[in-house]
């Protein structure tokens, strides 16, 4: 889904996926034979379930299990929706509120033992279903679930779920029986064809359903693993409905339709993917877009995935013990520590000649990722004064940061939406997002008046001491959190840095415990309005509207525009949308990022995906290459 992202993570984010402790690797003989891919990650993994992933972290990890009906093509830009679990494209009725979804026959699910045991003692599966998405898409809604990024994006869209998800209440939290009530707007017409019944238009449905939060849901999941555990011999007894939790939780209760299975997670530690069995539907692309053939992604045009067999992901939280375990070529990708990106990289951002005759090779890219920190409009200070926002904005030297913190990987980010979305130019920068240390004095002499009228100034008749919160304990958190404090200094605020790890700013930012905090958006699909729910004051409540921000005016727009079907027109109205946002500074604005991964030359087929997870499955490893120059 559209992911909260960490910002103290930056500089290790670029490894696509994400990390936990540092632990020693497995020795190749516990993979035998097998192709093995080797990477790190740098934050905590929250969520294995797909419902209530809401980061990108998870939804790396995710992906490699989890399908959904629809994603994108790999190599192609612009970027182009294509059907996954889907057979077609949806057909979509004259007024735009019926969706009709035809199904690939004969997808199966990884062997499980929900489906039963062979007399061999191996794990049946079975094919994908229609009513399998219907239960995915009940569990977003369901009232005992935290999956308030997922249901932001269905609230009030399909007849009938929020009746059921309030319904949901009044049952326990281990009652599946809930389950089987029905949902007006989810029809599975019969084995292969899913109905979905709108509200309203919805024209970002599609991109919706290529977020693998979406991915089907066998009920003999639910069945077996949360509401079975293992007794006598080899029966399973029922767990009494007060122990019983809706969350997926465990390695065994992942059942996907992806190219690999989750075979080992030790959290904070080590994350093991092996090749999923029955995955037999996918193909690498056969055409992309100019210059892809020369670089060689085309090279292994039309054969089936995945290429690797296991997936070995360590999680190391600190940049540079991981960039020094790639450098001894027991990892294959690679993001480049600050401390070190001037002995890499040539002025000119190319490698230098030392690095690629070692058989490096570096890709570069943009996200649609905007950083900020943001402002909590619930919070006394913060929200009684629209000036202090604007003085802080003006204060902080975001082209400092991006040089001093990340050696000038991005640009500055002078609006709420990415510089790559339509509506970005049409709204134009916002005023208070630039470097002016004169204005930002006057700003808070404003601010001195507003708050001193609602009693808000300190005993000594001073701004209070404000806290910041950051997702992360390692280093590059702490210099991040220096800079910020220095920012300030000059306007003589006072501020208190707060680290934390990345799961508990989410729960902090979830419970409105935090007056400013570090985080970012990687887009979820390629429309402002993406980015602008972010803002919807409805969203407050659904978890994703986290800076709690309020504008009736705004909400009327966004209820305008979102079943608005012209791109164009929609665009003219996210840009007044934006001038709304760029007045009321609900966020400080820092970063687009820009990202440098090295990938050794054994690796091939590495394209950055803007959008989509789980494409891991398109890289190939050339094993007799890669011991050739000394990789594991």
């Amino acid at each position: 889904m559209g992911k909260f992202y960490a910002i103290a993570g930056l500089l290790v984010l670029a490894l696509v996926l994400a990390p936990v402790g540092f632990l020693a690797l497995r020795k190749k003989a516990d993979y035998g034979d097998r192709t093995v891919l080797y990477q790190t990650y740098s934050a905590k993994v929250k969520s294995i379930d797909p419902a209530t992933c809401g980061d990108t972290t998870s939804a790396s990890m995710q992906g490699q299990v989890y399908e959904s009906l629809y994603t994108y093509h790999y190599l192609k830009r612009p970027v182009e929706i294509i059907p996954q679990l889907a057979a077609e494209m949806p057909e979509i009725s004259e007024d735009s509120r019926i969706y009709t979804f035809r199904l690939k026959p004969n997808i199966h699910y990884a062997p499980n033992p929900c489906f039963g045991i062979k007399p061999d003692g191996s794990f049946r599966t079975r094919t994908v279903r229609a009513d399998d998405f219907a239960l995915g898409l009940k569990r977003v809604a369901d009232f005992h679930l935290q999956t308030p990024l997922a249901w932001s994006f269905l609230s009030e869209r399909i007849v009938g779920l929020d009746e059921y998800r309030a319904r949901c209440e009044a049952y326990r939290e281990g009652d599946f029986s809930r389950y089987d009530m029905e949902v007006e707007g989810l029809e599975a017409v019969d084995d292969l064809t899913l109905r979905i019944h709108l509200k309203a238009p919805f024209p970002q449905l599609i991109y919706v359903l290529a977020m693998q939060t979406y991915a089907p849901v066998p009920r003999e999941l639910i069945d077996y693993h949360l509401a079975t555990e293992p007794g006598p011999g080899d029966e399973r007894r029922p767990i009494p409905i007060s122990r019983r939790t809706a969350q997926i939780t465990q390695v065994e209760q992942i059942v996907g339709t992806g190219p690999y299975q989750l075979t080992h997670w030790q959290q904070g530690a080590l994350m093991v993917f092996e090749r999923n069995p029955e995955y037999r539907h996918g193909f690498y692309p056969t055409e992309g877009e100019p210059g892809d053939a020369e670089a060689g992604l085309l090279d292994d045009a039309g054969k089936p995935l995945p290429f690797v067999d296991v997936l070995h992901y360590e999680c190391i939280l600190e940049d540079m013990p991981a960039w020094l375990r790639f450098l001894s070529r027991q990892t294959d990708v690679s993001g480049i520590p600050r401390d070190v990106f001037d002995t890499v990289i040539t002025p000119d951002r190319d490698l230098l000649d030392k690095w690629a005759k070692q058989g490096l090779r570096l890709s570069k890219f943009t996200d649609p990722t905007v950083f900020w920190l943001a402002f909590n409009m619930d919070d006394p200070v913060m929200g009684a004064s629209k000036s202090l926002r604007h003085a802080m904005c003006l204060a902080f030297n975001v082209e400092d940061l991006i040089e001093v913190l990340y050696n000038g990987r991005g640009r500055r980010a002078v609006n709420v939406l990415p510089s790559s979305f339509p509506a970005h130019p049409i709204a134009g920068p916002g005023p208070y997002y630039r470097y002016d240390m004169e204005e930002a004095r006057r700003q808070l002499d404003q601010a001195r008046s507003e708050l001193a009228a609602v009693g808000r100034l300190d005993a000594n008749d001073q701004f209070p001491l404000l806290t910041v919160d950051l997702g992360g304990r390692d280093e590059t958190s702490r210099r991040m959190g220096e800079f910020i404090r220095q920012q300030f200094e000059p306007l003589g605020l006072r501020v208190r840095i707060e680290l934390n790890d990345w799961p508990t700013l989410q729960q902090k930012v979830h419970n409105k415990q935090c007056q400013l905090y570090a985080m970012g958006w990687h887009a979820d699909y390629p429309d402002a309005e993406n980015f602008l729910q972010l803002y919807y004051g409805p969203n407050i409540e659904k978890g994703t509207n986290n800076s709690n921000y309020r504008n009736p005016e705004f909400d009327a727009l966004y209820d305008q525009v979102t079943v608005m079907p012209d791109e164009h027109d929609r665009n003219e109205v996210y840009a007044r949308m934006v001038h709304m946002l760029n007045e009321d500074c609900p966020v400080l604005l820092l970063v687009e990022p820009m990202y440098y991964v090295l990938t050794y030359d054994w690796v091939k087929g590495y394209k950055r995906h803007p959008f989509a997870y789980g494409m891991t499955k398109h890289l190939r490893i050339d094993t007799q290459l890669r011991r050739e120059m000394g990789g594991r």
